[in-house]
């Protein structure tokens, strides 16, 4: 999946749990390899070929939006790619959701709910891991969840 970097959670398991104390009571799997190859907003689009960072000039940011971490823009980002605003973080028949992580107006994080109700996040360029919901993920270094958003699932 990608070159080994940096520490894994695999390798040191209490970092990810120090980083996310919700984390370890609600349980969590790690699902993928480390890799620099993509992002967690990246993944939450199901793209895993190229990181979108509005950090990093060489990393992919759409054209039309600015270059900031700031969480309206990152929910402007979302809405182009076809999601709205959505009321819970329920698994709901048909739709895509993601959960987007803030701290003080700037985004943190996106989390991708999968087809079988739990959520999936790619922590930084650490592994890909699976976990029972974004509250899994919150009051830790990500902030908290600001807003759900869905889209229809395109069909095939």
């Amino acid at each position: 999946m990608g070159k080994r970097t940096g520490v894994s959670v695999v390798e040191e398991p209490n970092l990810i749990e120090r980083w996310f104390p919700n984390l370890a009571a609600d349980g969590y799997e790690v699902a993928g390899d480390p890799t620099p190859e993509f992002n967690c907003i990246a993944w939450a689009l199901g793209i895993t070929d190229r990181r979108w960072d509005c950090d990093v000039p060489e990393s992919y940011w759409p054209p039309a939006l600015t270059r900031n971490s700031r969480v309206d823009t990152l929910m402007r980002l979302f809405a182009e790619q076809g999601f709205s605003l959505c009321g819970n973080d329920l698994p709901e028949p048909g739709f895509d959701k993601i959960a987007i992580y803030a701290f003080v107006g700037q985004f943190t994080h996106v989390a991708r709910q999968l087809e079988n109700g739990l959520w999936s996040s790619k922590i930084g360029r650490l592994e890909t891991i699976t976990h029972p919901s974004p509250a899994s993920l919150s009051g830790g270094i990500y902030g908290f969840v600001h807003c759900i958003m869905r889209r229809p699932i395109a069909a095939t």
